[in-house]
C-alpha cells in the first residue's frame, strides 16, 4: 500500500507492488497528474491498523488525508513497550 502526495496537497492511498507502479496506476486510473506528483510513502499495512476502503482508491483532500492520519494515530498498533510510553510510530 502506498501513500501518494501531490503538489496539491491531494493524496492517493494504492495498492501496488512498488512506489513507481502505484504512480502509474494512479495516473492511469485519473486520480493524480503525474507532473504533480510530489513523494510517495509505503504503508506497512502489518504495522498499521487497516485503513477504511473508503480512503483507498481515490483521490483524498488535504483536509480528509489528515483525518485519516488522525485516525491512524487514535487506533492502537500494538501493545509493544513503544505505545506505552507514549511514542508515537512516524506516518507517511
Amino acid at each position: 500500500m502506498w501513500w501518494l502526495l501531490f503538489r496539491d496537497g491531494g493524496v492517493v492511498i494504492i495498492s501496488a507492488s512498488s512506489l513507481a507502479h502505484a504512480r502509474l496506476l494512479a495516473a492511469a486510473n485519473g486520480l493524480g497528474r503525474a507532473s504533480h506528483f510530489v513523494e510517495g510513502n509505503f504503508i506497512d499495512t502489518e504495522r498499521l491498523p487497516t485503513i477504511p476502503s473508503e480512503f483507498i482508491g481515490r483521490m483524498l483532500s488535504p483536509v480528509e488525508a489528515r483525518q485519516l492520519v488522525e485516525l491512524l494515530n487514535r487506533k492502537p498498533r500494538d501493545a509493544g513497550a513503544e505505545r506505552r510510553r507514549g511514542a508515537k510510530p512516524p506516518l507517511p
